[in-house]
């Protein structure tokens, strides 16, 4: 075979049209992809912001079972009110979270189901009370079903909590 011939069987074609599709290929795509813009980038974004806001919500109940500071999660003091004798926060798996996200991406509120475990104190002064406390017992626990009512907000540094109570 000399250098003037080219052979003609499918192989040499195949090989020869991909030589020389490749470049073109190469130069055609990039530009193409980034001319159509089909809104994924949004619902990429969009995505990634429910998955920082459940990672959120995970680490504040977290922070609040294990009586951890929570103060880097919230944008300010009195962002969280919970009510007084409040022991635990379990979430109820058997119901999913609710994440709503604004239209503008800046926002958020959240719903979630949960169980919470409450104290109640003795303060009275009757026998059986007194008698509690002296056994070293001077509380009440039990649990009660609540749905935890969440704001976000997006900072320059991520999603914060805006505001946190029970309904």
């Amino acid at each position: 075979m000399s250098a003037n011939t080219m052979p003609t069987d499918r192989r040499s074609f195949l090989k020869h049209g991909a030589m020389v599709a490749a470049p073109i290929a190469a130069v055609a795509v990039p530009s193409a992809a980034l001319a159509a813009d089909d809104g994924s980038r949004a619902k990429l974004a969009r995505l990634q912001d429910e998955r920082a806001i459940e990672a959120l919500h995970r680490s504040f109940l977290r922070q609040i079972n294990g009586a951890g500071d929570c103060a880097a999660l919230v944008t300010s003091s009195d962002a969280v009110a919970f009510e007084p004798g409040l022991r635990a926060i379990a979430e109820d798996h058997a119901h999913d979270t609710q994440i709503v996200l604004a239209d503008d991406g800046r926002s958020a509120s959240g719903r979630c189901a949960c169980t919470v475990e409450l104290a109640t104190e003795f303060t009275g002064d009757t026998t059986i009370e007194r008698m509690a406390r002296f056994e070293g017992q001077g509380s009440h626990r039990h649990e009660e079903p609540r749905v935890l009512a969440t704001e976000f907000v997006k900072a320059a540094d991520g999603w914060r909590i805006s505001s946190a109570r029970f309904v």
